[in-house]
């Protein structure tokens, strides 16, 4: 019998699966026939008996001789950096298996006091377990020290162990996990990625700030879920941030995040903030505006009911009973918060306002001008133009002021004047005329 090329690879294909399988039956132990399901790791397997009457299970961790080196587990996963994850079967008293984590050998390398863990991945896996009214998440290493704790208890509103839906697979208690729905949408604490997105995480210069169904979270490089997905809002054009932060928000409140690390440094405490300036955050509690620094730290009281941002001049408008003045970086007070208004400084000058005039000082609170104009803006170049009286003058950052032309009520009134004296002039010759010739 002749076979043409691509019949022959065929049979040759099958005839290799065959011959793979009865090498694969011809090395199984025989003792595994007693057991439902097994994962080979060398010398040692991972093995587990179901009862299909009762549906009860039970695992255990056996040599290549089918010596037992554990005691039954309700469940074993898979080996990972030389540990495998296993649940206990729960207590008489009623309480659910609990995780931990165990080596080749069977020796128990961190304890089962976890609710849910996960498959180490480079040295690192994750657990679950309750943390007052919420579900907590930690990262650990391999031998069990505490990498990073994601502090859950910033975000009261989520994660709560009573609205907490375990997820299960089938006699598989290490793949379960626990689930929580967010306005119809289901969310875990724990995050997996594909791997695609896993590449652009590692390849990410900053932590990954990450977006599912209107809420953020936020993961480093090593794929620790440095804020879980709970957020409302991130700044991610950084409008509101800066010198190293990023400004977030859970509910109504405000916080930060470190850009670095990815971290809540400053909690969810606060009603409105500013863009930082000059290593000040200008932000709102109690209806108050103060200020802070990049550790969270109060460095101005909360007293004003505006604020504005500091300037090159180390200066920053605030408002104070409804009056206006300026303070610096320090909070003290530079110029007295007495006007209707003060603006911001620029060229070292800042127009202030009382009795509905108009004026400027420097930074030491002191007027500059020597006249107060009805209309009057602050400097954005190096001169500005004011008014007074109808009469437009330049002003200048050292105070000078130069006249430079009327106003357009100035025109039109003498141009009115001059039509008047005109139409006058005519008749006042002529009555003059008439009074010559009596």
């Amino acid at each position: 019998m002749i076979f043409d090329n691509k019949s022959f690879k065929t049979f040759l294909t099958i005839l290799s699966i065959f011959s793979g399988l009865n090498l694969a039956m011809a090395q199984r132990p025989a003792w595994l026939e007693e057991y439902n399901e097994h994962q080979a790791y060398k010398d040692i397997y991972v093995v587990k008996k179901i009862n299909n009457t009762n549906g009860t299970y039970s695992s255990f961790l056996v040599d290549k001789n089918g010596k037992k080196l554990t005691p039954a587990y309700r469940d074993i996963g898979k080996f990972s950096n030389g540990l495998a994850e296993f649940v206990t079967f729960e207590n008489h008293k009623g309480a659910l298996g609990m995780h931990g984590y165990l080596n080749k050998n069977g020796r128990i390398i961190i304890p089962p006091i976890y609710r849910g863990a996960g498959d180490f991945q480079n040295g690192i896996t994750y657990v679950i377990y309750p943390k007052g009214k919420q579900m907590g998440l930690s990262y650990l290493d391999t031998l069990g020290k505490e990498i990073y704790k994601v502090p859950v208890e910033l975000f009261p509103n989520d994660f709560l162990i009573n609205k907490a839906k375990a997820a299960y697979v089938a006699y598989h208690d290490c793949q379960e996990d626990f689930i929580w729905y967010v306005n119809d949408n289901v969310t875990t604490l724990n995050w997996k990625f594909g791997k695609y997105t896993e590449a652009d995480i590692k390849k990410a210069k900053e932590p990954f700030r990450f977006y599912y169904k209107g809420k953020y979270g936020v993961v480093d490089k090593n794929l620790i879920l440095r804020v879980p997905v709970a957020l409302d809002d991130i700044d991610l054009i950084y409008k509101h941030s800066g010198r190293g932060l990023a400004r977030v928000r859970y509910g109504d409140k405000f916080g930060y995040i470190s850009s670095k690390t990815g971290e809540v440094v400053i909690p969810f405490i606060y009603e409105d903030t500013q863009k930082p300036s000059l290593g000040r955050y200008w932000v709102k509690k109690g209806g108050k505006w103060g200020c802070i620094n990049k550790k969270g730290e109060t460095v101005i009281p909360f007293l004003y009911e505006y604020a504005g941002r500091f300037m090159d001049e180390n200066r920053a408008s605030v408002s104070l009973n409804g009056k206006f003045g300026h303070i610096d970086t320090t909070g003290r007070v530079t110029t007295p918060i007495i006007y209707q208004s003060a603006s911001y400084f620029k060229h070292g000058v800042a127009m202030i306002q009382l009795d509905n005039k108009y004026a400027y000082i420097d930074t030491s609170g002191k007027v500059i001008t020597k006249q107060w104009f009805s209309e009057a803006q602050p400097f954005r170049e190096e001169m500005v133009e004011t008014q007074r009286f109808g009469l437009f003058y330049e002003v200048l950052p050292d105070g000078s002021v130069k006249f430079k032309r009327i106003s357009g009520y100035w025109k039109g009134g003498l141009i009115l004047l001059g039509l008047v004296l005109l139409a006058i002039a005519p008749w006042r010759f002529f009555k003059a005329r008439m009074k010559g010739n009596r």
